[in-house]
């Protein structure tokens, strides 16, 4: 990418749409020309080759399979997001196997396609997708309502220097935010540096923080950079930071006072500029209030709270996390694996995921690994969710379809217009009756609709 405004391509023939899509893209301050058919598409991409595509995939004169297929082919290395409608997630999925980076259902909101704009407008030019366009599953995939808080407060904090404390159960993807928040922040050329504070030993742990000079300790060959000074102008990530001993904690402290701090067996004082993240699964008050974390330290690094909900909270999440890791995981293992059976979808949706988006990952993992086939059924996942189906009195762990078991989103439908009914068509009201955001529903009625037009 030049220093010049990132220039995108949208290829988009409903104007309507195209126009709304390219002001959800304003604050970002890009370069958005919009075409109608894909043959101006591949005349424009030839003519000056965009930074990224924004590519539908229903156009009137060709098929967009056949205009991602011929941008790849001549400009291999060009980012293509593909958009498409509700109910059609495995042909996106089939067009990632083919080289497009990530997909988004129409109609999508503005912070969805913002965040997946900015997010790989700026990997792309920081190089980090070099290894392929599948390291997209590393990001953020998801539209919840919850998701959205998080994508906002990330865009709203970004800039800041003050310190940033994410929450979160294990495998919610706490490094992942704390990835997107230094991506998103002026700081985003300069290093990230992150150290597990409950993975390093305690004697260890203070030489990794602040580095250490020849001599210091038995085994200290030579001078050593500790992540302190590593990030200098970037930002430093302290993640599991209440597992941190007492006596660091004080040094910490000092440091984030003064930006200054000595290497151990040094006099020597260093001064450094970076940005704290941290993070914890714990609640860091009550570490607190029961000694384990110092009260001062808490309130310096306490100024942003961000908390990670846990799958089972984020509103259908699951779905599509599982088809992004899926594209990726069967392009990186070379299996042709494109679709989950319904059986396993509605599984997904009733698992609680106690082990949150890492799980996920595990169970795809164990799948794509050890089976072949276009699909995913339920007896190739592992065994804690076979033992799952079986727990909930199925006599049935095949992907035998049931006629007694009706679709979740149809169940789901038939609440939301029970509710809006008895209030006689206020969304407010429903909203308030079935404990969920009065968006949610606007954006699930807006869903169904769009699934009529198909």
């Amino acid at each position: 990418m030049s220093d010049t405004a990132p220039y995108v391509l949208m290829v988009e023939d409903t104007q309507s749409v195209a126009l709304l899509y390219k002001s959800y893209l304003t604050p970002l301050e890009l370069d958005v020309q919009v075409v109608g058919h894909g043959a101006e598409a591949l005349i424009e991409v030839n003519k000056r080759q965009p930074d990224l595509v924004l590519l539908d995939l229903r156009l009137p004169d060709m098929e967009g399979m056949r205009v991602l297929k011929s941008i790849k082919a001549s400009h291999p290395e060009v980012p293509i997001v593909v958009m498409t409608a509700h109910g059609s997630i495995e042909t996106a999925v089939e067009a990632m196997r083919l080289g497009a980076v990530d997909f988004l259902v129409k109609p999508c909101e503005a912070d969805s396609l913002r965040v997946l704009v900015n997010n790989i407008l700026r990997s792309y030019r920081q190089q980090a997708m070099t290894e392929g366009a599948g390291a997209r599953y590393q990001g953020f995939v998801g539209r919840s309502e919850n998701m959205q808080h998080v994508y906002r407060t990330i865009d709203s904090a970004s800039n800041s220097k003050a310190s940033i404390f994410i929450t979160g159960e294990s495998g919610t993807g706490k490094e992942v935010c704390a990835e997107a928040i230094h991506a998103a922040s002026k700081r985003s050329t300069k290093p990230f540096i992150a150290i597990n504070c409950a993975a390093i030993p305690k004697d260890l742990i203070e030489s990794e923080l602040f580095g250490h000079i020849k001599g210091a300790f038995t085994g200290a060959a030579t001078d050593r950079q500790g992540a302190a000074e590593l990030a200098d102008g970037g930002t430093l990530f302290l993640d599991e930071i209440c597992e941190m001993d007492l006596d660091l904690q004080t040094k910490l402290l000092r440091f984030i006072q003064t930006g200054s701090f000595q290497k151990v067996g040094s006099s020597h004082l260093h001064t450094v500029d970076v940005r704290f993240v941290c993070a914890t699964n714990r609640d860091p008050w009550l570490e607190v209030t029961e000694g384990r974390f110092r009260e001062d330290l808490y309130y310096r690094l306490y100024v942003i709270p961000l908390h990670l909900p846990p799958l089972r909270e984020r509103d259908g999440d699951v779905i599509d996390i599982a088809y992004s890791l899926l594209a990726f995981m069967a392009r990186e293992e070379e299996k042709e694996f494109i679709q989950f059976t319904q059986q396993v979808i509605e599984l997904f949706k009733r698992y609680p995921w106690p082990g949150n988006v890492r799980q996920l990952q595990n169970v795809i993992r164990h799948a794509v690994v050890l089976y072949q086939g276009q699909e995913i059924t339920i007896p190739m996942l592992p065994p804690q969710l076979q033992q799952f189906v079986e727990s909930e009195g199925s006599s049935n762990t095949t992907d035998a379809p049931s006629a007694h078991i009706e679709p979740l989103w149809v169940t789901e439908k038939k609440a939301i217009e029970h509710a809006i009914e008895k209030f006689e068509g206020n969304v407010n009201k429903a909203a308030t009756s079935l404990e969920v955001n009065p968006s949610t529903l606007y954006r699930k009625i807006k869903q169904w609709q769009s699934m009529k037009h198909e």
